[in-house]
């Protein structure tokens, strides 16, 4: 027995001794005073000097995965560090970095299949999205920098917008690019991975096509199923499906039910107590968020809690005036109504019909009075 118990724990060592990465990883980096640093997840796992703009890392990790390498230029600001993605398991790399060229992915030679992969990946965004990376990286840099600040607070304004108007843009290219990239290389395992890192949200329709592209093997990983699971429940919030239902009491402690809602549309809101944006939109509501007289009459509001103590709750709802509709479950973010709506931040609102049908899901609050107005002049 004790023979056997012998075995086994030797067999263990043997499998996580071959579970660890031996590889060697030689850096050249193009800076004169700098030091590179690997990470995993949140984790820094080492830090150590680049020696005339170079490295070598032999240090093993736990287990082949992605890991970030981050190359600091001593002589600029932390900000300025370059971050990128490599893959680390047996064998050899090669990494040509300029520091100097932000967000830019390095020239990586390596024996790992999925690192090249990984490379490959890269360099189709790049040709796709390099020159609106540059331009984003450019123009925050320049915000941040004494420059910017001393802009006038029109001309600063000018250029936020200017900003979030290109990383609109980018956004609207994620999908693309993975589009692009499965096409060239149809039996890569990396793009569930690269999915996985991405704000799939806005554009669930788009993923679901991608990941029907994916092959088996990219769809069993962890992160393809995770990608899985995630838009599983994003695709269900699409407009004309069929709205999730509302967990949770009313004030007077009555069971919510969405019978008694008459309105032909009902927006449905997502709060906590002490937002201050949640309070500034619940005034808007208040004084009436519908302009015309004959729609108000076939509009509706339900208001869903995420507080988590009944009496934190109902002071705010008492406080704040909140005369429709009001429910809570006071389980936080553990709630049902959190995770079958998908709530990531609050204030979320969604516009639903009388069939309890999403119409517009992350709908802004400014928008719903012209939402509500084009719907009934379609649906009379």
């Amino acid at each position: 027995m004790k023979y056997n118990l012998y075995l086994i724990t030797l067999c263990f060592l043997i499998v996580a001794c071959n579970n660890t990465p031996k590889f060697e990883i030689a850096i050249k980096a193009h800076v004169t005073n700098g030091s590179i640093i690997l990470s995993k997840g949140k984790e820094q796992l080492l830090t150590q000097p680049l020696t005339n703009g170079s490295a070598t890392i032999t240090t093993p990790v736990e287990s082949p995965g992605y890991y970030t390498l981050s190359i600091i230029d001593g002589d600029k600001p932390l900000s300025a560090k370059n971050n990128f993605e490599i893959y680390l398991e047996n064998g050899s790399y090669t990494i040509d970095a300029n520091a100097n060229t932000k967000g830019v992915y390095p020239d990586i030679t390596s024996t790992s299949k999925t690192q090249q992969q990984l490379s490959d990946y890269y360099k189709t965004e790049n040709e796709l999205a390099g020159n609106l990376n540059h331009s984003i990286d450019s123009l925050l840099t320049f915000l941040d920098s004494r420059g910017g600040r001393g802009k006038s607070k029109k001309e600063f304004s000018s250029l936020i917008k200017k900003t979030r108007d290109l990383q609109t843009q980018r956004r609207k290219l994620e999908p693309k690019i993975l589009d692009a990239y499965i096409s060239r290389h149809p039996d890569n395992v990396v793009a569930a991975h690269i999915m996985s890192l991405q704000y799939m949200d806005e554009y669930p329709v788009e993923y679901n096509k991608l990941l029907s592209k994916l092959t088996d093997e990219a769809k069993k990983t962890p992160d393809g199923q995770s990608v899985a699971d995630k838009l599983s429940v994003l695709v269900k919030l699409l407009p004309g499906s069929e709205a999730p239902d509302i967990v949770g009491v009313m004030p007077d402690g009555k069971e919510f039910t969405r019978l008694p809602l008459k309105g032909k549309l009902t927006l449905v809101e997502f709060w906590i107590s002490g937002n201050w944006l949640c309070q500034t939109n619940h005034a808007k509501i208040a004084n009436g968020l519908i302009i015309t007289d004959s729609d108000k009459k076939h509009f509706a509001v339900v208001s869903v809690s995420i507080d988590a103590y009944p009496q934190v709750w109902k002071r705010a709802v008492k406080q704040n005036n909140l005369t429709w509709p009001q429910v809570a479950d006071f389980k936080g973010n553990n709630s049902p109504n959190v995770a079958n709506w998908k709530i990531t931040t609050v204030p979320t609102y969604f516009l639903v019909d009388g069939n309890w049908r999403i119409i517009k899901p992350n709908i802004d609050i400014l928008d719903v009075d012209q939402e509500v107005h084009d719907y009934l002049a379609a649906h009379k």
